[in-house]
């Protein structure tokens, strides 16, 4: 008795085999381990005991090994490799793998796994796996469950399956994840689908899938019956709902979200035990009762989303069944970004529990229903981006489960006070910007939540800085952006753990005080900051967002900025700092983003900026910088706008920008001192929008391959408005500075070579940058004529060709161009008549045709010396006309030929029109007997 005793305490604490262990160290070294998450795998202790593994009490074999990473925003918490090494085989009683939210660098999955016939479960989901998935998966009998989502993360490799039967043999399997692995090439996926009789969860998100991959499964098909999850989103699906829907009796959650379903009968979705259904960012295009009819027997439904679709008409259609039982048991219902209209009704109270209610995005208008503030269990309310306007009810400060309040950008104009927010102490998220409120809170209020989330937005604070944040240590995100705050900012700020606050457009006055070392983004661009920390990046070396422009702060660039390392955007622009650049942009290697315009910088731009090789926008106009444009620029190949305008940079252009520079749209090098000829090179700008030289010294001729600029040509610009180097863009249009902001910037398309010494004729190869709405070439030496095919140029709303000695006729297609709203040809040696027509006529300044004392026309009072003298040869007509009617008069009279003599010659006197026809019948008679 007393050795089986003995015997039982030695199995319950086996230690590990010696073999599994040494194979573990193994497989130890061949992964990077950043952050020493296996440091407890000690070669000295016993691996039963390491971090990620579980053993058999009884047989001292590893059972289990858990390295998924639990914290994968956290920096440098992956596990890396380049390849999962097989000394894993020598695990031979595995039966769990989980190596999730690692990076094995896009090495594909290796085939020994198929060896591990033990698993049961497999998880290598986002742990950067790619290229084809190896068919001895199909081996693993036993599995249960096999997740080999992609995920979002880029690993430069795909996933992708190219024959799916092998899963056909997996028998066993529960659970399956192919989310994010391309199986367009799949041929197979029905069948093995069929053969697969104990699945209950099948996710497919993301899986480039479409009609013809689950086509010819709707005639007696048991495919999916026993499945109780089915996601298919972010598919290529579209058309109706899949008919096979209407087989799987078993199915409690559904997610078809993000395909293309534009149309169908809600009778495809009566799937009476749902639970939850996703069905938003599709095309739905129904009226809201279909929404109605689709509920109506749904009766154990607790989540519903139909957001991002387009769904019409007055929102009171969705309670027109309240009798049906889905009003007892739903808890989340979206119907944000859809196209709904009218008053929030009273029934909406009926959704006694109602959790989240999403109404953003629509057009909803009128107040908020009293109703609403019985919704006790209310925890999510979303009816922001609407027209709601009124009061905001008093009674929602008493929903105490509320977590998150967004209603910003409506029309609200009450006064917020503090018993609006009584009764909320779960409150985490508040979103009340871009309304008419006025905030009316006492200075010892003490708010009974913890925010992480607050927007305030162009609501009127005014005064100081609120003194209640001071409580509020969760804060996270802070936008007090336009509410006329002023004063200085407040130290207390440095404690409290933000990484967003924006500040933007107040009246802030003073220097930066101390902030927390969290912050990522910081705004507190136009306002009367007045001074820039020395250790401003020490303060803040996380800084993401760095915008301070449109203040009033002087003083040099902090050598502490080159510790931003992180930073993506950064914004000085219109201040009054001085000194020279900082010469260490090879530190910023995230950097897309830099404007430090319209300051009073000076020295010359530093070789250290082509180390910034992600730059996208460039701004370093209107300063006092010297010197030519450093070679090292051409590292940064995906510059997209360069704007050095309005300094004294000097020499010639640089052929390399046309070599390097192939994403350049906007290159704006005005207000210089260059001099030289246009390269060629630059005609390999093929995306260039916008060229602007002016005011430079220019020589010699303009590149006949001009034309080449395709995005001129097009008129077609491929990038988004709210791209990161979009911000604003400053041109010369119509003859005027613009400020063009990030909405508009896109649709620039502008050639502007004025006031240098440019010769030569205008290029023909010009008139087909069909996309073009400003041209200016004035003030140049440019001679010839104007092509003749300057009507061309349909989007054209601006041309400036003064001060030139362009010579010959004004081209007719001028009048061809409808957009043409600025036209100036003054001062050159243009001649003959001025053409009229179409948008030309409300051009009607004759200061447009100064200095062309050729020109002639209506517009000029200057007759032409074509033009025809109706008064003297019309009355010759008319005097030669009369004479031969009463030769024919006096012949009639003298022959006595008609019997009533004064009856037709009567007639014949007094109706002109008569005797014109008789006697231009005389006279063709007589010219046939005279043979004329």
């Amino acid at each position: 008795m007393e050795f089986a005793i003995c015997c039982c305490e030695r199995n319950s604490s086996f230690d590990c085999v010696p073999g599994e262990r040494k194979a573990l160290m193994k497989f130890k070294a061949t992964l990077l381990d950043p952050s020493n998450r296996l440091s407890s795998w000690d070669d000295h202790k016993d691996c039963c005991a390491w971090d990620g593994i579980k053993c058999d009490k009884a047989t001292g074999h590893i059972i289990r090994l858990d390295l998924r990473n639990n914290n994968p925003y956290t920096h440098n918490m992956f596990l890396e490799g380049n390849k999962l090494d097989s000394s894993l085989l020598e695990l031979k009683y595995l039966s769990y793998l989980d190596l999730s939210w690692n990076d094995f660098q896009g090495s594909p999955i290796p085939a020994f796994l198929g060896s591990m016939k033990q698993l049961q479960y497999l998880n290598l989901s986002l742990a950067g796996f790619g290229g084809v998935v190896p068919h001895n998966l199909g081996n693993l009998s036993s599995l249960r469950t096999l997740d080999l989502n992609h995920g979002l993360v880029e690993y430069g490799s795909a996933l992708f399956i190219n024959n799916l039967m092998w899963a056909s043999n997996l028998s066993s399997l529960e659970h399956l994840d192919l989310s994010y692995v391309n199986l367009s090439r799949s041929k197979s996926l029905i069948k093995v689908l069929n053969m697969l009789p104990s699945l209950s969860t099948l996710r497919l998100s993301n899986s480039s899938l479409g009609n013809t991959n689950l086509a010819h499964t709707c005639v007696n098909s048991t495919l999916f019956a026993h499945i109780q999850y089915l996601d298919l989103s972010r598919n290529s699906f579209e058309g109706e709902f899949p008919c096979f829907l209407q087989n799987m009796s078993s199915l409690r959650v559904l997610d078809l979200s993000g395909n293309r379903y534009n149309t169908s009968d809600p009778y495809r979705l009566r799937l009476r035990n749902l639970i939850h259904l996703y069905l938003g960012d599709n095309l739905l295009d129904h009226k809201i009762e279909w929404i109605s009819e689709f509920l109506h027997d749904k009766c154990d439904l607790k989540s519903l989303a139909l957001d991002r679709n387009q769904f019409f008409g007055e929102i009171s259609g969705l309670f027109k069944n309240l009798s049906g039982c889905w009003i007892d048991k739903l808890e989340e219902i979206d119907l944000s970004e859809n196209k709904l209209v009218g008053n929030l009704p009273e029934e909406v109270g009926e959704l006694k529990r109602l959790k989240y209610l999403g109404l953003s995005y629509n057009t909803f208008n009128g107040s908020i229903p009293r109703s609403l503030g019985k919704l006790s269990s209310l925890t999510e309310l979303n009816i922001g981006s609407n027209q709601l306007c009124g009061e905001i009810l008093m009674s929602l400060g008493q929903l105490s489960t509320l977590e998150s309040i967004d209603i910003s950008f409506n029309f609200f104009n009450d006064t917020l006070l503090e018993a609006h927010f009584a009764n909320l102490s779960k409150l985490e998220v508040l979103l009340a910007g871009s309304n008419l409120f006025k905030y009316k809170v006492g200075l010892d209020w003490v708010p009974p939540f913890q925010l992480e989330s607050l927007s305030l937005g162009s609501c009127k604070i005014e005064g100081q800085f609120p003194q209640w944040l001071q409580n509020q240590k969760a804060l996270k995100v802070m936008d007090l952006s336009n509410c006329s705050i002023s004063g200085t900012l407040p130290s207390w700020l440095q404690y409290i753990n933000m990484t967003t606050l924006y500040l933007s457009s107040n009246h802030i006055e003073g220097p930066i005080p101390e902030l927390s070392s969290s912050i990522n983004y910081l705004d507190l661009s136009n306002n009367m900051i007045n001074h820039l920390p020395r250790n401003i990046g020490h303060m803040m070396p996380r800084l993401v967002y760095f915008g301070l422009a449109k203040n009033s702060i002087n003083g040099s660039i902090p050598d502490s900025l080159c510790e931003m390392k992180a930073l993506v955007f950064l914004d000085l622009s219109n201040n009054y700092l001085s000194g020279n650049l900082l010469d260490c942009w090879e530190n910023f290697e995230n950097l897309y983003t830099m404007r430090l315009s319209s300051n009073k910088l000076s020295g010359i731009i530093p070789t250290s900026i082509g180390g910034a090789y992600w730059l996208q926008g460039l701004h370093l106009n209107n300063n006092s910088l010297t010197g030519q444009l450093p070679y090292s620029l051409k590292n940064c190949t995906e510059l997209v706008l360069l704007d050095v305008g309005g300094n004294k940079l000097s020499g010639n252009l640089p052929d390399w920008i046309g070599k390097y520079l192939p994403h350049l749209r906007f290159l704006i090098l005005r207000n210089n001192e260059f001099y030289g000829m246009i390269p060629p090179e630059f005609c390999q700008l093929s995306q260039l929008q916008v060229m602007d030289f002016a005011h430079n010294k220019l020589t010699g001729k303009i590149p006949h391959c001009i034309g080449n600029f395709s995005s001129m040509v097009m008129n077609k610009n491929t990038y988004g408005p709210g791209t990161v180097y979009g911000e604003s863009l400053g041109q010369v249009m119509k003859g005027k500075e613009q400020e063009f902001t990030r909405s508009m910037v896109k649709y620039i398309v502008n050639l502007d070579l004025s006031n240098n010494n440019l010769v030569g004729e205008i290029p023909l190869e010009l008139t087909n940058l069909f996309g073009l709405i400003g041209l200016s070439l004035s003030h140049n030496h440019l001679e010839g004529n104007i092509p003749a095919k300057i009507g061309n140029l349909k989007s054209l709303e601006s041309l400036d060709l003064s001060s030139n000695n362009l010579f010959g006729a004004i081209p007719d297609s001028l009048s061809n161009l409808n957009f043409l709203s600025h036209l100036n040809l003054s001062h050159n040696n243009l001649s003959g008549r001025i053409p009229t027509g179409n948008q030309l006529q409300t051009l009607d300044d004759p200061s447009i045709y100064d200095g062309n004392p050729q020109l002639c026309g209506d517009l000029l009072h200057k007759k032409c010396s074509d033009d025809e003298a109706p008064n003297v040869e019309n009355h010759a007509a008319t005097r030669e006309d009369d004479r031969v009617e009463k030769i024919y008069l006096y012949g009639v009279i003298i022959s006595g030929v008609a019997t009533g003599f004064w009856g037709v010659i009567g007639v014949l006197i007094f109706k002109r029109s008569w005797r014109e026809a008789y006697f231009r019948f005389i006279e063709v008679g007589v010219a046939k007997m005279l043979g004329w």
